[in-house]
């Protein structure tokens, strides 16, 4: 515990402890242990500490920490980035049967310690399928046959060298909206479905269990047993447990939650069931609130580089994978203090430019594909920058496109306008309905390109583009994950028998939502053509650069310490 503070303690002292959770990994103990041993037992030694490991730790922002303390330590660090990565938008071979990238490090030291002069830190990258990644490493003897890049020098900058051109001029998105959270996270599925009966018949079948902690599915930090806080956003503080609830339990609060990009689901509100409740955005949250998620830890793959929602969110909810990549909108549940830099808004083009005039500008230029798409290189370094126009005409387009789309995915929640005639609506039918009896519940469903047509079990809709089936953020396909989960066995990780009481006939609300969700990826796509010409023309343009925001205080990277608002929005 001791020598691990050097790693854990400049991550809290940065306003980044909501990442720590990654840094207590089993590789970076060690590297902990043989940095220890290698370079600190005796610091007039020199010596050598070579891993092959996941490669997390080269831009997390939970490893600042450790990447200072090898700068302190070593003279000279040599990365070899194998890539690998198994999961989301960006899939690379790896060289081992895993999901997970890895990288080679060498981190050496002549002899005695010089811990204010940072280690030179080189990098280099192979690309290729598996067997050339073999290949090429048969074929190093040495390290002048590798084609090094050198790092930058700050104690805690990432292990991968410095981007160069105009992109990285831009000033970072967390440097705008300095406050990122994790998504909610509940290690265990059964409290979340897509529709509150579901739930209800859960939570009864559980409260008249024998044993419900056989079907609650126990964690080390939730069992039925312990005691916790019941209400999400509420201090610290103890409820009764599980265990001691009566059989007929009064079912706790049901939300609707925002499970995946533009999935709306339900989850049971109560922290006794959620090892992760994040209780910052359950104080937050109203009907003001808007969330963007985004990968702030991997390359963004195709389509958005942003996904915005009016529920609370999930850790997952942009792709299906997520760290710390939700970004509020506000730090407080009325609206009154905005998660933005303190001179951004006056540095807008925009005479008394809101902070939803901000957001509605970040949606227009980054949440379509052509963004991805124009920077693919650059989104490598896993840095998210923001082209502000100067131009305020410029802008007002930009914002407007922003506002149209954030209303389309947030099911005109916001930014919508009070006439009902003006609802979401789309091209999109249902030609035959989905059966609602017990044997017509869909198994499958399918895609006919030919004919546009989409079939849910008997059920048929249309007309459906291909490109509105195959709609893709960063690796995660949102209208077949939509249907995955809708369909009669369910989708997902089943945590617990509990999994097992789903619907016994498709619920007509499905197809109502199913029609909502292609009407809304209607408006998306139409919407694409229009975003992608205001980006070339911002990019074309004077932008506002990094350099013009000031630096922000560590304290707004931080939770707000504030009590709950509003009240939890029931479903």
């Amino acid at each position: 515990d001791a020598i691990f503070r050097d790693f854990a303690a400049p991550v809290a002292a940065a306003g980044r402890g909501g990442q720590m959770k990654n840094l207590y990994n089993l590789y970076v103990y060690f590297w902990r242990w043989a940095l220890w041993k290698v370079f600190e037992q005796d610091g007039a030694r020199g010596g050598v500490v070579s891993f092959i490991t996941a490669s997390s730790y080269l831009a997390g922002d939970a490893f600042l920490g450790m990447r200072e303390h090898m700068r302190r330590v070593c003279d000279e660090v040599w990365i070899l980035d194998l890539g690998g990565e198994g999961r989301g938008g960006r899939l690379s071979e790896n060289v081992f049967a895993i999901q997970t990238p890895v990288a080679v490090a060498i981190a050496m030291r002549r002899g005695e310690a010089r811990p204010e002069t940072p280690a030179r830190v080189h990098y280099a990258r192979l690309d290729g399928t598996r067997a050339e990644k073999l290949r090429r490493l048969d074929a190093i003897g040495g390290f002048p046959d590798v084609p090094w890049r050198d790092c930058p020098e700050d104690w805690r900058a990432p292990f991968l060298p410095p981007g160069a051109g105009r992109y990285f001029e831009l000033p970072l998105l967390t440097d705008l909206m300095p406050w990122q959270h994790s998504g909610v996270q509940l290690k265990r599925t059964w409290p979340i479905a897509p529709d509150a009966e579901t739930l209800r018949q859960r939570w009864w079948a559980l409260m008249r269990a024998g044993n419900r902690a056989a079907l609650f599915r126990e964690t080390t930090d939730r069992d039925v047993t312990g005691n916790y806080r019941a209400d999400p956003a509420g201090p610290a503080g103890e409820d009764p447990p599980i265990a001691a609830l009566p059989r007929d339990a009064e079912t706790p609060p049901i939300c609707q939650y925002a499970y995946r990009a533009l999935d709306r689901q339900h989850i049971l509100a109560d922290g006794r069931l959620i090892s992760r409740p994040r209780p910052d955005l359950w104080r937050i949250h109203s009907d003001q609130q808007l969330y963007l998620t985004t990968s702030l830890t991997q390359p963004l793959g195709r389509g958005p580089a942003l996904f915005a929602c009016a529920d609370i969110p999930d850790l997952h909810h942009f792709s299906g994978r997520g760290a710390k990549d939700a970004i509020p909108l506000y730090r407080t549940a009325d609206g009154r203090e905005a998660n933005v830099a303190p001179d951004l808004l006056g540095q807008l083009p925009l005479a008394n430019a809101s902070a939803e005039d901000f957001l509605a500008y970040l949606y227009g230029v980054h949440a379509h594909p052509g963004f991805t798409a124009r920077f693919a290189r650059e989104l490598a370094s896993r840095e998210l920058r923001v082209p502000i126009t100067t131009d305020a005409a410029l802008f007002r387009e930009v914002r407007e496109a922003g506002r149209r789309l954030l209303k389309l995915h947030t099911y005109h929640r916001r930014f919508a306008s009070a006439d009902p005639s003006r609802a979401l609506s789309g091209a999109a039918r249902c030609l035959k309905g989905v059966p609602l009896d017990e044997d017509g519940y869909p198994e499958a469903f399918s895609h006919d390109a030919a004919t546009r047509t989409l079939r849910v079990g008997e059920g048929e809709f249309a007309p459906v583009a291909c490109e509105i089936y195959d709609f893709e953020v960063s690796g995660l396909k949102v209208v077949q994950s939509w249907l995955r989960y809708r369909m009669k066995q369910g989708a997902g990780r089943q945590s617990s028998p509990l999994n097992d009481i789903r619907p016994s006939r498709w619920p007509p609300a499905f197809t109502g939502e199913l029609l909502e969700l292609l009407w809304a990826l209607e408006g998306t796509l139409a919407l694409y053509p229009e975003q992608e010409r205001l980006l070339a023309r911002v990019v074309a343009g004077p932008c506002l650069p990094a350099t013009a925001i000031a630096p922000v205080d560590s304290a707004l990277r931080q939770p707000p310490r504030v009590g709950r608002n509003a009240p939890l929005l029931g479903a």
